[in-house]
């Protein structure tokens, strides 16, 4: 290789890294239940190039699995978009000034916990669980953190003394069944329809919570930001939209309520 093509292959290479190290990155934490399991990159393409082509700029999506880890770099301001599945994180991140809520899922804008029990089961109302042992999903999950907001509302302190927690809300019913625990709580809705179907209780409903949220760093102009919401809220009306939503595996976004979000962020005391 001659000098001069070695000096150009340097700097194509430094103009190539510049470029990335200014990508925005959307953020994407899709939850553990509702994870659709293919390749994060190739199902979020659609609507990476529709964000690009309207606010000309490039982006990468990045997956964050960890609850900790996603609020870790929302409190650090890493992300410049954010599609995010616990809304109790989202809603600091909100709170905090750094970023603005944007849009909701259109499908889980009434999300909330239920408590199982079985047939046979003494416990009639959420006050009777005071001192029993209750399954959930894990202690971060936006499903216990709701239930556990509800349980501090009618003065059981430190509820998460009782808990015994698993990674998917699947396995709930079957610590309840077993005699693991003497109640159990779901978010999903499948879940506690087939556990009513197969003769078991369910006892009380928390307030619901939108989840599923699109948030947008304060970094982003006005502009930008509006120009966000408005793609998020009309993808359902073009072909390009829908491909989008059908590598998000949802049907549509509403926008954000200022009023039900203040609600939520203080009923779960955040």
């Amino acid at each position: 290789m001659s000098f001069k093509r070695f000096l150009l292959s340097i700097a194509l290479w430094g103009v190539a890294h510049g470029a990335n190290a200014h990508d925005w990155i959307l953020a994407v934490n899709e939850g553990v239940t509702y994870q659709d399991g293919g390749p994060i990159g190739e199902r979020y393409k659609p609507l990476i190039e529709l964000l690009q082509k309207e606010l000309k700029h490039s982006i990468r999506v990045q997956a964050v699995d960890h609850y900790s880890d996603f609020e870790a770099g929302l409190d650090d301001e890493r992300y410049d978009l954010v599609f995010i599945h616990p809304a109790h994180i989202g809603l600091r991140a909100v709170k905090s000034g750094k970023y603005f809520g944007l849009a909701s899922a259109k499908d889980f804008t009434e999300y909330h916990a239920r408590v199982m029990v079985k047939k046979d089961s003494p416990v009639k109302s959420i006050s009777d669980l005071r001192g029993k042992k209750i399954g959930v999903p894990a202690l971060e999950s936006i499903t216990t953190v709701m239930f556990t907001a509800n349980l501090k509302e009618i003065g059981i302190h430190d509820p998460a003394a009782y808990y015994t927690a698993t990674r998917y809300q699947d396995a709930v019913p079957f610590m309840v069944e077993n005699g693991f625990v003497e109640a159990g709580v779901t978010g999903s809705g499948a879940v506690a329809k087939d556990w009513i179907a197969k003769g078991g209780r369910v006892i009380a409903e928390t307030k619901s919570v939108p989840i599923k949220q699109f948030l947008a760093s304060r970094k982003l102009t006005a502009e930008q930001r509006e120009k966000v919401q408005e793609l998020m809220l009309k993808l359902s009306d073009t072909e390009a939209g829908n491909a989008a939503l059908k590598g998000m595996n949802m049907k549509g976004f509403v926008p954000w309520n200022e009023a039900v979000m203040a609600d939520a962020t203080k009923r779960l005391g955040l």
